[in-house]
């Protein structure tokens, strides 16, 4: 079996051929050539054969690790005119609009954002700390569930604070699967929580019977309760 061949199988990506692929000390380079004609834009829909020219450079994205070594795919695109954005670099299969990352490796940072801190992850994926906020940023964008706030009749209001108090996150659940649907930086609820309820209107329009249930923070938060004592 070619080597081609084998990282074509071990990368796993959608609408590509491996045409190259180079070990250097650090991190493995696997050159791509993608398999369509057709040129489409990364922000729409927007689709044509006609390209409007070549990019002078090849276009980089970093994968999934292997092993101890970095691994990054490059490939060589071309460029479209988009009638709404105008000249831009054609889209690919396995990476969102303006990310220097593939899909898959900015699914592993979005998974690992629910279980871990934001240190942990630039640690362990060997990234900096903006990169991983960008990435979550993105996403969300395109997984969170936009039926998220159907049937949404029951719902709990929290805010967490952090940095003693001067940084506060309003977060909205929904009570019947004890989940988060909504939040926002900032500890004025009644202003968050009035943001939230405009989205999720149509939902609730099938229903008068919403109830909205104030979470105050937990006594780990406030502290402990000390009773005055007893003169």
């Amino acid at each position: 079996m070619r080597v081609t061949t084998a990282f074509k199988r071990l990368l796993d990506l959608s609408g590509v051929t491996v045409t190259d692929v180079e070990f250097q000390p650090s991190k493995v380079v696997v050159t791509l050539k993608l398999r369509r004609r057709q040129l489409c834009c990364p922000e729409c829909s927007f689709s044509t054969k006609a390209r409007y020219d070549f990019r002078p450079v090849h276009s980089t994205w970093r994968h999934l690790d292997l092993g101890r070594w970095r691994l990054e795919v490059r490939a060589s695109l071309r460029r479209i005119s988009c009638p709404v954005h105008g000249v831009r670099t054609e889209g690919v299969p396995f990476a969102r609009a303006g990310s220097h990352f593939t899909r898959d490796f900015e699914n592993l940072v979005g998974w690992l954002a629910t279980t871990m801190d934001k240190t942990a992850i630039r640690r362990l994926l060997r990234v900096d700390w903006d990169s991983v906020g960008r990435i979550i940023e993105r996403v969300m964008a395109t997984e969170l569930d936009p039926r998220r706030l159907e049937g949404l009749f029951s719902i709990g209001v929290d805010e967490v604070s952090w940095r003693k108090g001067h940084s506060y996150l309003t977060l909205v659940s929904n009570h019947a699967t004890g989940k988060f649907v909504w939040g926002k930086e900032g500890k004025d609820s009644a202003r968050s929580t009035a943001s939230s309820t405009s989205s999720a209107r149509s939902a609730q329009k099938r229903s008068r019977r919403s109830r909205w249930t104030w979470a105050p923070p937990s006594r780990a938060r406030r502290g402990p309760k000390v009773t005055p004592p007893k003169r």
